[in-house]
């Protein structure tokens, strides 16, 4: 951090200074004493599962600086006078996303923003890469994306930074009004309108709802990114009151492709871009891009549009798609000793992903057998066991030697699944991880394909670690 001190943070926060001096330098911030710093800010957030109020005492023995909390506490007072910087606030998550936005104003980067049911985390990467080969360009660590994530990349800015690359996501209504309000974006790119967070969101025109908010509160200048090919985003663009930047596979776009070719490790096509300064010329360029599949063209091409609303040039987009480093967890293939592969594609799923996965899967391994292990999709509510069975009959269609389902929502894939002795598939319930086990180690000294994807929570990446062991 650069630039602020104790009554700027006061200041944005509407906080209560108690004790210290109002003029020391904020350096760095923390909410996890778990890895906080001699000389942080400590907020102490409160959640459904923690207060960082308990915590206070490891703060001050670690040598935090100042403290932002909703109230004093013995724990305080046994330090008097050797105690930090006291500010006392009514929220400390609000304070921590107001001092986020009081940050960010200080700085004249240009801010992305990127939300959508799918791709948004691989979308950042690919815009990151492109960005990083103009200017030093700041991006979220992970999926730092929610009310916490956001303020902690934001803080991370300073006078340097040409760019920012903020993914934003979203879990309740309203979550994203706050983001917006938080990081300011000058680029929104929305990259898919899906069945995620379904708990909360209700049904798909809910998630519309919430995630079109990224695009309709900008104005002038500002630029919307929106993926054309999804008949939620065509129909928004005459809402908007800013530019706007259209990409898909229609040829109507302002960015599109043709003639992909997809392979193991790798995925080309031509990238066509419309030229803004010269109207009804289309400039191309030859991609190939260390990702696979046709949804991973859309985050290209999504981090592409951001990139031609920032006037980068086509040649630069097209190195930075192709020095990209895929996520890991986001079909990552895994070569085994025994010819067999694994495909580690379980970082999340919701009930497109999924599809889109297994459809990515089947395509890239024609002439292998292939093998599918899936677990649960969350955070789908009231739709939970409707999208599940859906995933079966999916499934009972495609060419797959083995169906291994693993989790307690996911049992409602079985029954519209060919039940039979040979084909149909393997169930087993989360308490039954070791049986699964033991099928899937019979499966791995064979020269098979083995897809594994499920929501975060369910974990499979500990089953693919110890296949791999």
């Amino acid at each position: 951090m650069e630039k602020v001190v104790l009554k700027d943070l006061i200041r944005a926060t509407k906080g209560k200074f108690v004790f210290g001096n109002p003029k020391q330098p904020v350096l760095t911030i923390s909410s996890d004493t778990r890895k906080i710093k001699h000389g942080d800010v400590f907020f102490a957030l409160e959640g459904k599962r923690f207060d960082g109020h308990n915590f206070v005492t490891k703060a001050i023995e670690s040598g935090v600086s100042a403290m932002v909390v909703t109230k004093l506490s013995d724990q305080i007072n046994a330090f008097f006078p050797n105690i930090p910087a006291i500010i006392i606030v009514e929220d400390t998550l609000k304070a921590l996303g107001d001092f986020a936005s009081f940050y960010r104003t200080q700085f004249s980067s240009r801010m992305i923003c990127i939300t959508g049911s799918n791709g948004k985390t691989t979308t950042k990467e690919i815009a990151h890469s492109i960005f990083s080969l103009v200017g030093p360009t700041l991006a979220n660590f992970g999926t730092y994306n929610n009310l916490i994530g956001v303020p902690v990349t934001l803080f991370e800015l300073n006078s340097q930074h040409a760019f920012c690359i903020v993914e934003i996501g979203i879990s309740f209504k309203g979550e994203i009004d706050r983001l917006i309000s938080i990081a300011y974006p000058d680029i929104s790119v929305i990259t898919n309108i899906g069945n995620a967070h379904l708990e909360l969101l209700d049904d798909l025109n809910g998630v519309f709802v919430e995630k079109k908010k990224i695009a309709t509160g900008l104005t002038g200048e500002k630029y919307a990114v929106l993926n054309i090919d999804d008949p939620y985003l065509a129909e928004l663009i005459p809402e908007l009151k800013c530019r706007v930047i259209t990409y898909g596979f229609n040829n109507r776009a302002d960015i599109f492709v043709t003639d992909e070719k997809y392979h193991k490790d790798t995925t080309e096509f031509v990238l066509h871009v419309r030229s803004a300064g010269k109207p009804g010329t289309v400039d191309r360029v030859n991609v190939k891009m260390p990702a696979v599949g046709k949804f991973n063209i859309y985050n290209a091409i999504a981090a592409a549009g951001a990139a031609h609303a920032a006037e980068i040039d086509l040649q630069t987009i097209k190195h930075g798609i192709e020095k990209f480093i895929p996520p890991q967890m986001r079909m990552e293939t895994i070569e085994l000793p025994s010819g067999a592969t694994i495909i580690n594609d379980a970082y999340n799923a919701n009930p497109d992903s999924m599809r889109r996965a297994i459809e990515c899967f089947i395509q890239i391994y024609p002439n292998r057998e292939k093998v599918v292990v899936l677990g649960d999709m969350l955070e789908l509510g009231k739709h939970s066991a409707a999208e599940h069975k859906k995933l079966g009959e999916f499934l009972s269609a495609l060419p797959l030697k083995e169906v291994y389902l693993y989790g307690d929502e996911i049992t409602n894939a079985v029954g519209p699944m060919k039940k039979t002795e040979s084909n149909g598939p393997k169930y087993f319930p989360a308490s039954k991880i070791d049986n699964l086990m033991m099928q899937l180690n019979g499966q791995v000294t064979k020269p098979v394909a083995i897809l594994f994807k499920a929501s975060r929570l369910v974990g499979l990446e500990k089953i693919i670690d110890k296949l791999i062991q």
